[in-house]
């Protein structure tokens, strides 16, 4: 089956990430990281089929050597939260052979990025999975720093200055000219992005169309496409491998909960759409037609009469007359009189689904921030008296000592460090709060769930309205004579 993803991230050092290792990575390569001391080994990671660097014409030859390629990247960028390339990955075909695959991949590469100016290290990967599926995918990695016709590293943005309506400088709290940052180039606009996705949708599909195939792919996002879905997020080849051997993950779990969400979601918002294409039908004919239209409460009751003569038993007659209260209650309590309100109420609930799903994500996401951040401070403490042991060390060869062998324990405490600083904004922490929130929002949770539930009550309660109705007035159409059908019909129920 056709697949589409084409995802974008950048590498970057806040978050605690090295180009030269990602460029390991995708290579499956070993490389000298000069920034941080370390030899990144990828070698005995299976799946790499294939492994290029594509440079513009006027790029130096050296920057072909993966090695020296992403030390140069690494030394360029000075500062310590600095973003170091973008990260893509897109998937490859199962319907194309892997010779079409590389071809329309080398293909969509030098049209869009190389011949942008963009340096591109790319891989193909399709590791071994569990479920026997292959997985073709692509890993690009471009430095967002440009290089120059000269083959020097350009800027990656500019200053433009500003100045009021008398053309004076613009001053700031301190004194100083106030300026935007304008990047120098276009890789990382909105629209740009847009294009990319588009281009890789168009590429591949030509390929199916050129084989004979009907599949295709689309590069609209759900919401452009008009699926009211709620995303799942990226699991990683850590997790994935994780997952394959049977251990589950928080993200495994998450990404499970909103597939079954989504499943009863697209259930109850087809149920909806499919009561509400009805009302509006059965609205427009019988306008159409001068067909006579008994109110809701005529057609329900010539219903359940006929059911209550048609029963056989006594307990048969008792439940019709429960059921036959339900449905009037639920009419009643729903304010619905009429097809025409029958319309607006699917319509508002439909409404409220939508409106849920929105309010779902940003809870999931929410409660995902805190209990990683929650992560994180455990890692912190855990490993804190190391950090606090190895300040304690005041002579340079002790302290280097101390922190090789405690290399890995301090490298935990510097990323849950820099984790939390970015998650509290710099601030003051304020943990207990940061807990009674978590609690609040899973209780919110709880009841967003108890709502959907109600939802799919009353779309159910609707759907069988609609079915008691629509084979009611059929019969009853059949039983009314040509000049009474004929006459002006009422939605108005009787009361």
């Amino acid at each position: 089956m056709a697949m589409y993803h084409f995802n974008v991230t950048q590498v970057s050092r806040g978050k605690g990430q090295s180009s030269v290792a990602s460029a390991s990575y995708i290579a499956g390569e070993k490389i000298r990281d000069d920034y941080y001391g370390k030899t990144h080994d990828y070698t005995k990671k299976g799946g790499v089929l294939y492994s290029e660097i594509l440079l513009p014409d006027y790029a130096p030859e050296r920057l072909k050597d993966r090695e020296t390629l992403w030390n140069e990247v690494e030394k360029t960028e000075k500062h310590p939260k600095a973003q170091l390339c973008y990260n893509f990955n897109f998937a490859l075909q199962n319907e194309l052979t892997y010779e079409e695959n590389l071809e329309i991949a080398q293909r969509f590469i030098k049209e869009n990025f190389l011949a942008r100016g963009m340096i591109v290290d790319y891989a193909i990967h399709n590791p071994v999975r569990k479920d026997d599926i292959p997985n073709p995918h692509v890993h690009m990695l471009i430095p967002i720093r440009p290089l120059n016709k000269d083959g020097t590293w350009g800027e990656k943005q500019h200053r433009v200055y500003l100045f009021d309506e008398n053309n004076k400088p613009v001053l700031d709290e301190k004194g100083k000219q106030k300026f935007n940052a304008v990047p120098t180039t276009d890789w990382g606009s909105p629209d740009t992005l847009r294009e990319w996705r588009k281009a890789y949708a168009d590429i591949f599909n030509e390929a199916f169309e050129k084989k004979g195939l009907t599949c295709r792919i689309d590069s609209r996002s759900y919401a452009e496409m008009g699926l009211d879905v709620i995303p799942t997020i990226h699991e990683g080849p850590h997790v994935r491998a994780m997952e394959a051997k049977g251990i589950k993950t928080d993200k495994g779990n998450h990404n499970r909960r909103v597939k079954m969400l989504n499943a009863l979601l697209t259930k109850l918002a087809a149920k909806l759409s499919d009561i509400f294409s009805w009302v509006n039908e059965f609205l427009t004919e019988c306008k159409r037609e001068g067909i006579y239209a008994p109110g809701l409460c005529s057609l329900l009751n010539d219903y359940y009469d006929h059911r209550y003569n048609e029963a056989y038993s006594q307990k048969g007659k008792i439940q019709n007359i429960k059921e036959r209260a339900s449905v009037f209650l639920f009419l009643e309590q729903n304010k619905i009189g009429s097809y025409e309100e029958l319309e607006t109420f699917v319509r508002s609930t439909y409404d409220k689904v939508n409106s849920l799903e929105k309010e779902i994500t940003k809870k999931k996401t929410r409660i995902r921030e805190i209990k990683t951040a929650n992560h994180y401070h455990d890692m912190y403490l855990k490993f804190l008296p190391v950090y606090q042991e190895l300040q304690k060390k005041k002579l340079k060869p002790f302290k280097d000592k101390f922190s090789r062998e405690h290399s890995s324990e301090l490298d935990q405490f510097y990323m849950a460090r820099r984790k939390l600083w970015d998650f509290w904004n710099g601030g003051n922490p304020d943990w207990n709060s940061l807990d009674k929130e978590l609690t609040a929002a899973i209780k919110e949770l709880d009841v967003m769930k108890m709502t959907y539930e109600d939802l799919e009550t009353k779309a159910d309660k609707a759907f069988k309205i609609k079915c008691i109705t629509k084979s009611t007035l059929e019969k009853v159409n059949k039983r009314v004579p040509e000049r009474t059908r004929s006459n002006k019909h009422t939605h108005d129920m009787e009361r």
